[in-house]
């Protein structure tokens, strides 16, 4: 035994040293492929063996393997595992993609969260890393094309302009269409709050929060996933979640990003000689003389060289995570600044965030989150204003310089010089902003937990306007201001009562029951001034005539809500909602509204004689019907006979009646029945939604005319029904998984077809009637005069009428000849990872909807009027012979009060809606030049359109403050092509 022994030890020491010496240490870092962050406590394992190691808190690991025969086996829960041949290798970076199957797995929904696969209801999600280093100055943007059954568009290029929203259609002819926000459980206030009016543009209160800060978004679509909200929701929920603290060791993150914006087109205008031709053509057409002499030697002046400009946009982000078991954290600022590719527009932002949460026991969690935005806007006349930029640079004669010989501006008619409309605007708007949640949440046993919280939405808003001498506005009263301040102040406090728990047999049940408490007040003094001194005193206090208003109003809203979610094995689904909302804003015989819900779903996959295979591995069917309901689009009194004061006689004090009382005024009500399908196909590395929905909306609150003998035009009802209804399909995928190259792939397509089934009496709508409401079309449908040419012999139009046996009469010959919405839209991403570097390209989409273009009814006159022609009126009809939709030349005013068909323009578009490439430094590299992760990148915004809509933007809409139009471009500002470049660092 000693020999044996013996023999052992002289073996060990003989060979020993070379047995070790085959061993290899390795060490790297494991990074997640969508942030370039590290991954903390993923798995690293020898292959075939149980010896294994964990990364750290800064994602780096280090292990000793056998020999370079060995594989590494990288593991971490959300993301496909890889397997390395260590070979010859000391340092080992790998990056693990996400694995679609497991990040399905849970989604937020209204109070709570909830397994995707036992979901019953229709919701889509948008992470952070869809729009992660691209420039969105405002949440509601990351949603375009990426939101299946979401329609959104861009009112226009305005920075911080508003965005146009709508999830499934719009429910409602009077009220405000867009959906409700909820940020961190606050629903928030969402509109245009500004009360200067300049034209049809609008400011954006979702332009207050930083994208950077948002986890993700969630937006709510059928009853089932919105009737937990009640008379809030029949425009659909966005649930908003922002980032928070995790159990990890302080982590500071810096992003920046630098760019360039131009206008990628420009408003195609005749020059000075061109326009003094056609002048003279139209005069000589008339029987008259030509006007201009000598129209080669015409001053030529392309005024959009003046207004359009290169503008930079500028971002700045920077937030400190980290925590452990007692406390987490997130603090975050963030510095914005975007300048218009029209002077002198321009948006700039500053916000800080704090999110604390904080586990005082095992049974009792506190927290808060906080949010101080303030922002400031120079605003500038357009979208739907003659008076603006652009309408300058449409109106005012080509042949005419900017300056005199004096250097005065040019003064012509009616309308501004552009270029004082630029040099001489003064109208700046300043929010200061403050969304803060404090909660308490305690767990009275496990699956029974209480959550109490108190949220405040403050918004403080200034808006400063002067106009001065050298303007027309200004130049008639010697100078004009106004300065108004706006105080929005909302207070909610909710309590929600959750119980969740497991029966024998696979039953599982979830009830939640809450509570809502919530008030609104409005605040706004008005001051204004005329008759300054001169344009150096720009103060209210300088002006000889002086003038001052205040008003105000206020409402409220309680309500009761419950949720049940019930499921058997996991296959056999059921959820029911009702919520009870009782508004100050109607009688008492109608304060309170019932908004119930129900929802059933079947996992066909899980069920016996499925075979599952890799071709289909998981088939859900879901079902669902339910009522929400509105209150928008009335005053906060309107149920309610009012009297106003200001009906002065001589020096007495008077008041008259206002408004007429109707106490039956009731909640619309929208009832919606959806039925989906989702699919999991391929290992679940192929996903596909399917919905289809019926939403129909009735007791719409409407102003109903009635007779005048009652001193009113109109008195609110309820009365009219709408319909909407469509599908919404998506499909994303990862075609291609290896260890060196990724291709995920996201598409998706919807439809919504909108009509008005009922209508007390026709509704014309938007200037010159041109977009009308009424039975049997749909909302935002253009009313004009059907042109079906030019006839050939004299050059004048050809209009259609409804009897072909008279002759036509523009007071009855108006058609529907169009609609704002578009047959389909969507998005198409495609996203790729090789090695280090990584790209992406997403596309969105508009097909079938209609765009006013009128400009050309303004530009395209023909003559009748003496301001400047777009180009388009060069193919006007010249001789007999001539085929065209564009009539002779003529300063006959026969169309001048005429609405023509030919220009609602199909605004159908497909555009390159964002491009992107980036380079993460390897982990090794960033960790010598002391950081964690680092990434640079370069991207482009809005780089390609194609289209054939002629004017500059097929997506704006200048009429954004009139909730019933869409779809009109009239003096609006188009959105920037943005190409920039940026980083990510992470300490």
């Amino acid at each position: 035994m000693k020999k044996i022994l013996l023999a052992a030890i002289l073996y060990l020491v003989a060979y020993g040293g070379h047995l070790f010496a085959q061993e290899i240490s390795v060490s790297g870092t494991v990074i997640s492929s969508s942030d370039n962050q590290p991954i903390p406590g993923a798995n690293i394992q020898i292959k075939g063996t149980n010896i294994g190691t964990v990364t750290d808190i800064d994602g780096q690991f280090s292990i000793r393997v056998p020999n370079g025969n060995s594989v590494l086996i990288f593991t971490y829960i959300g993301y496909i595992s890889q397997e390395i041949l260590v070979g010859n290798q000391n340092t080992i970076d790998v990056i693990l993609n996400e694995d679609l199957k497991q990040l399905s797995e849970v989604i937020i929904v209204g109070y709570g969260e909830q397994d995707r696969k036992t979901l019953t209801s229709a919701i889509s999600s948008v992470s952070a890393k869809e729009i992660e280093n691209l420039p969105m100055p405002s949440p509601d943007q990351m949603m375009q094309g990426r939101a299946p059954g979401v329609l959104v568009s861009a009112n226009s290029g305005t920075p911080g302009g508003g965005m146009f929203v709508r999830v499934r259609g719009s429910t409602s002819i009077n009220a405000d269409n867009d959906p409700l926000y909820v940020v961190d459980g606050i629903p928030i206030v969402s509109g245009n709050l500004s009360a200067v009016g300049l034209g049809g543009g609008t400011a954006n209160a979702m332009a207050d929060i930083n994208p950077a800060d948002i986890e993700s978004m969630e937006i709510l679509k059928d009853a089932s996933a919105t009737a937990i909200y009640g008379a809030r929701a029949a425009n659909g929920v966005v649930l908003i979640t922002t980032k928070r603290g995790k159990s990890q060791k302080a982590k500071v993150s810096i992003g920046a990003y630098h760019g360039v914006q131009s206008a990628w087109r420009t408003p195609d205008l005749v020059d000075g000689p061109t326009l003094e031709m056609l002048s003279n053509e139209a005069a000589v057409n008339n029987g008259g003389q030509p006007i201009f002499p000598n129209p080669s030697q015409a001053v030529n002046t392309n005024y959009s060289d003046f207004v359009f400009r290169d503008a930079p946009i500028t971002n700045f982000d920077v937030s400190v995570t980290g925590g452990n078991d007692q406390i987490r954290y997130l603090a975050s600022a963030s510095d914005f600044n975007q300048d218009g590719i029209v002077a002198p527009s321009s948006f700039a932002r500053r916000t800080g965030r704090l999110n604390l949460d904080a586990f005082v026991s095992d049974k009792l969690k506190i927290g808060t989150s906080i949010l101080y935005s303030r922002n400031i806007r120079n605003r500038v006349n357009n979208d739907d204003n003659i008076a603006g930029a652009l309408g300058g640079t449409h109106f005012f004669p080509s042949n005419l310089p900017p300056f005199q010989p004096d250097g005065s501006y040019t003064k012509f008619s009616i309308f501004e010089n552009p270029l004082a409309v630029i040099n001489e605007n003064d109208i700046t708007m300043v929010t200061n902003r403050v969304l803060a949640t404090v909660y308490g949440e305690y767990e009275f046993f496990p699956g029974l937990t209480l959550r109490s919280n108190f949220s405040v939405d403050y918004n403080n808003i200034k808006e400063d306007t002067y106009i001065n001498t050298l303007l027309n506005a200004g130049a008639a009263v010697n100078g004009q201001a106004s300065s108004i301040v706006s105080v929005n102040d909302n207070w909610i406090q909710e309590n929600v009562l959750n119980y969740q728990t497991n029966f024998d047999g696979g039953h599982n049940l979830s009830i939640l029951l809450g509570t809502t408490l919530q008030q609104s007040t409005f605040e706004r003094t008005t001051a204004t001034g005329q008759q300054f001194p001169s344009n150096d005193f720009k103060r209210i206090a300088s002006a000889a005539v002086q003038t001052s208003s205040s008003d105000g109003s206020i409402w409220g809203i309680a309500s009761v809500f419950s949720r049940v979610n019930y499921s058997l094995q996991n296959k056999y689904l059921l959820t029911l909602n009702l919520r009870r909302d009782g508004s100050s804003r109607f009688g008492a015989a109608n304060r309170w509204g019932t908004f119930p819900s129900a929802a059933v779903g079947w996992r066909i996959s899980e069920e016996d004689f499925f075979n599952k295979g890799k071709f289909v591995s998981d088939l859900k069917i879901r079902s669902s019907y339910g009522v929400t309901g509105n209150q928008n689009g009335i005053n906060d009194f309107q149920a309610r006979g009012l009297w106003a004061g200001g009906a002065n006689y001589a020096i007495t004090p008077g008041t008259e009646p206002a408004q007429l009382a109707n106490p039956d005024l009731r909640w619309e009500r929208t009832a919606q029945f959806n039925i989906g399908v989702d699919v999991a196909m391929f290992n679940e590395r192929v996903m596909m939604t399917f919905d289809y929905y019926n939403k129909q909306t009735s007791d719409l609150l409407l102003a109903v005319p009635i007779p005048r003998s009652s001193g009113f035009q109109s008195i609110f009802q309820n009365f009219g029904e709408m319909e909407n209804k469509g599908f919404e399909f998506m499909i994303a995928g990862s075609p291609i998984i290896t260890k060196d190259f990724t291709w995920d792939i996201n598409f998706n397509i919807a439809q919504n077809r909108n009509n008005i089934k009922t209508l007390a009496q026709a509704i014309p709508v938007y200037n010159r009637d041109i977009i009308r409401m009424e039975e049997g079309i749909p909302m935002y449908s253009f009313w004009m005069h059907r042109q079906l040419g030019v006839d050939t012999e004299t050059g004048d139009p050809i209009w259609d009428t409804k009897d072909p046996n008279r002759p036509f009469d523009p007071n009855i010959d108006r058609f529907i000849v169009g609609d704002a919405w578009p047959d389909f839209f969507g998005g198409l991403t495609n996203t790729f990872r090789y090695k280090n570097f990584d790209a992406m390209i997403f596309f969105q989409y508009s097909y079938g909807n209609d765009q006013l273009f009128w400009n050309k009814f303004f530009q395209e006159h023909g003559g009748t009027r003496n301001t400047n022609f777009l180009a388009s009126q060069l193919d006007r009809w010249q001789q007999p012979g001539d085929v065209t939709m564009v009539p002779r030349m003529t300063n006959a005013n026969y169309a001048a009060n005429l609405r023509p068909s030919r220009f609602v323009e199909d605004g159908s578009y497909v555009r390159l809606k964002n491009i992107s490439i980036g380079y993460t430094l390897p982990a090794s590299l960033a960790s010598k030049l002391g950081m964690t992760s680092a990434r640079v990148y370069l991207s482009g915004q809005n780089v390609l359109t194609f289209t054939n809509y002629s004017g500059l933007d097929p997506e704006v809409n200048s009429t954004a403050s009139t909730a019933t139009t869409q779809g009109v471009d009239f003096y609006a500002m188009p959105q920037p092509r943005v190409f920039m470049g940026g980083f990510n660092i992470t300490f």
